[in-house]
């Protein structure tokens, strides 16, 4: 895993193609959002996927930092996220990404980040 590869990765991610994204996972890969319970195995990632980007219009991610394990297997990957909901509002919130990888897939994915905002019924300040 390297600088690269994980751009690539979230460029992936800003597709909102949840298939797309689910070949990145190993067969038993692991996604966890937040506080949820995860989602385990490509398909249950994918699904998981595809049901929250029915809710958003559009995301891109901006990187604000990238630091990688010793293991060379591992990354942190710090964004600013920007949502766009389905009526046009955009919200953008800071973003904290854990990735570890075997064989250039991910096996644990867990992402740290408070997205009520982009569900609340008021604009962002």
């Amino acid at each position: 895993m390297d600088a690269d590869w994980v751009r690539s990765y979230f460029k992936t991610v800003d597709t909102l193609d949840a298939e797309a994204i689910a070949t990145h996972f190993t067969d038993d890969g692991k996604f966890r959002f937040s506080n949820q319970p995860p989602a385990i195995g490509r398909q249950a990632v994918r699904n998981a996927l595809a049901q929250f980007f029915e809710t958003i219009e559009e995301m891109h991610h901006e990187s604000t930092g990238l630091w990688f394990g010793d293991d060379g297997n591992s990354a942190v990957w710090e964004a600013d996220v920007t949502y766009t909901r389905k009526n046009g509002i955009q919200v953008t919130l800071p973003c904290v990404s854990i990735l570890r990888s075997h064989n250039d897939q991910i096996y644990d994915f867990r992402m740290n980040m408070d997205i009520s905002p982009v569900y609340a019924d008021h604009e962002p300040e």
